[in-house]
């Protein structure tokens, strides 16, 4: 009776720790971001036609493939220098500004090359290309802004920040379609640059600052291809997850569409995994010795990701109720993606386990095996096979590139 006393006093007494209290704040700023990305699927899909929804999504997801290049990763190593050694962090800061300013022009340019290599012909160019670098300038900064501040482990302005850019774009074609009735392609492409180029002013001053160290001061090397690993990871995942709208897009743009919005599903229930990540992550690079709590930490993300996967299973007929009957097709796509999560969380593991151990290349070796396994299979099955060889193509390189890690760790520790 004694014990059943005292295991009902400290239930009541609990209280969360640092890290469920600051994965919950992550989680309140990831559900709004995460609201307003499905807000713009709802209404993208229910008041475009099937085949301009499908070529709106073809065209940022080709913009998608150089976001992770801008920069050269260097955001990745302003988190973990600047959570090491905070009193250098306007240096680490200008760094990174830096390098990103100087592969804006470039990269631009390679993606809307890009983007009239895989497009179907028939899209107006000029909106087309205006989209692509629009998203490549919000994205990037986006990115780099957010994770300055979560390295300063202000976990709000973390979250603002990434919440920011889609709540705008959905406000700007929200008020493109009601106000104006305008549903073409051209109008929503520049109404979405529109609302990409006003965040990225908005956000300018997060990451102007002036450094107030020198590089002798700094206690983490930084060069310049220190990120590279950071985004070759983020590139494979892009690939693997966005080069198959193209691809799609030449079965039909529709097919294009129905995938996106299966995606964006999983997204959202993956929000809980992604806010408890987001707030280990500089905790445990802060730590000497963080296995213990990674693999702690480790174990219950692996299991709500497979309670997670379960839930997206049983609930995913009730997808048309939101996007509409014309995408019916998601949810068999939907049901097929259910189980991605728990490859990505063990993956994220690995990838923490080798950062630690100062096994950058081996990140990247990984990664970019991933993703040119992706690129391989979506060529070679999507066009036979449609939005179930996309999915086969994602299972296949989730699976590749966590082996790899996996193989690389166990030839180290030998």
């Amino acid at each position: 009776m004694t014990h059943l006393r005292n295991l009902g006093t400290a239930v009541f007494e609990w209280r969360p720790g640092r890290l469920a209290q600051h994965g919950g704040a992550l989680l309140g700023w990831m559900m709004l971001r995460a609201a307003a990305q499905a807000g713009t699927v709802v209404l993208l899909a229910r008041t475009l036609a099937v085949q301009t929804y499908g070529e709106f999504v073809a065209v940022i997801a080709v913009a998608g493939f150089v976001v992770p290049l801008a920069g050269l990763g260097l955001s990745n190593m302003v988190l973990r220098n600047v959570a090491r050694d905070p009193q250098a962090a306007p240096w680490y800061l200008e760094r990174a500004v830096t390098t990103w300013t100087r592969t804006l022009l470039p990269l631009s340019a390679a993606a809307i090359g890009i983007a009239l290599l895989l497009i179907p012909k028939g899209l107006p160019v000029a909106a087309m290309a205006a989209a692509i670098c629009g998203e490549l300038l919000a994205s990037s900064l986006t990115e780099l802004a957010g994770r300055y501040r979560q390295a300063q482990h202000r976990h709000h302005a973390y979250g603002a920040i990434n919440a920011g850019l889609p709540l705008l774009r959905l406000l700007a074609l929200g008020l493109l379609v009601f106000l104006t009735n305008r549903t073409d392609i051209a109008s929503v492409l520049w109404t979405f640059t529109a609302a990409s180029v006003v965040y990225a002013l908005l956000l300018w001053p997060v990451v102007r600052t002036v450094a107030s160290v020198v590089a002798e001061d700094a206690t983490e090397a930084m060069p310049v291809r220190s990120g590279l690993p950071f985004s070759a990871s983020a590139l494979a995942m892009r690939l693997q997850g966005e080069f198959n709208k193209p691809v799609l897009a030449h079965a039909g743009f529709g097919l294009a569409g129905s995938y996106n919005i299966a995606q964006r599903a999983v997204d959202m229930a993956s929000l809980p995994l992604q806010a408890l990540q987001e707030a280990l992550w500089p905790k445990l690079y802060a730590q000497a010795n963080p296995l213990p709590q990674l693999r702690r930490t480790g174990a219950a993300l692996l299991l709500m990701a497979l309670a997670m996967g379960a839930l997206v299973w049983l609930a995913a007929p009730l997808l048309p109720l939101l996007v509409g009957n014309a995408h019916e097709d998601a949810v068999r796509v939907l049901r097929m993606l259910a189980w991605l999560p728990l490859l990505q969380v063990g993956r994220s593991l690995l990838n923490f386990h080798a950062i630690h151990h100062g096994h950058m290349q081996h990140i990247s070796w990984a990664y970019i095996l991933g993703g040119g396994v992706s690129v391989c299979v979506v060529a070679a099955l999507v066009p036979a096979h449609g939005m179930a060889g996309a999915v086969i193509a994602s299972y296949i390189a989730e699976t590749t590139m966590s082996l790899a890690l996996l193989g690389f760790a166990m030839r180290a520790s030998r």
